[in-house]
């Protein structure tokens, strides 16, 4: 992480409005069958120059939020520990006060209490049942492509699978340095 500041820009462009003066450049030169004046010259320089400027911008903030996320990631990751250490340390009190045959406490600044959990009544299957032996009226069903199979079967020359999906060309990204 680069703790560098950078010196405020000198353009609000949008980094595709300094794309499209580059194209209207491009035009210039060829109107000028390839002769470079000195205003084209300057208007090349300033251009390049915003286009840099906003670049660097753009890879600030995308290094920034990266940061960002990246922190909270691993504020999720403590997150879930401390969840887990809240739940162990209730149920031990709830072992507790079940032993102590107790349905309440109150001290100096809490009351706890046991009490019955809402919603849906709790539903065990008998261990000698097995799913696949349900009658459909209990079960259910997900059909889901098996997108693997597909890509390998058109891969291999399969016209079937062909039919009924394409090989897609790779995506790009942006690596920053």
């Amino acid at each position: 992480m680069s703790n560098k500041t950078i010196p405020k820009p000198t353009s609000k462009e949008s980094l595709f409005s300094i794309g499209e003066h580059f194209y209207a450049l491009e035009s210039l030169i060829i109107e000028q069958e390839g002769e470079i004046t000195d205003e084209i010259d300057q208007w090349l320089d300033e251009y390049q120059a915003k286009e840099a400027d906003k670049i660097d911008a753009y890879c600030y903030i995308i290094q920034k939020f990266d940061d960002i996320a990246q922190e909270a990631q691993r504020l999720a990751t403590r997150s879930t520990s401390y969840k887990k250490k809240v739940s162990q340390l209730k149920d031990r009190l709830k072992y507790y006060l079940e032993r102590r045959a107790r349905d309440k406490i109150q001290t100096q600044r809490f009351t706890v209490s046991i009490c019955s959990n809402g919603g849906q009544l709790p539903l065990k299957l008998n261990e000698d049942v097995k799913p696949e032996t349900l009658p459909d009226q209990f079960t259910r069903k997900y059909v889901e492509p098996d997108m693997q199979s597909i890509r390998q079967s058109i891969l291999d020359g399969d016209t079937e699978a062909m039919k009924i999906a394409q090989i897609l060309p790779r995506g790009t990204h942006v690596r920053i340095k």
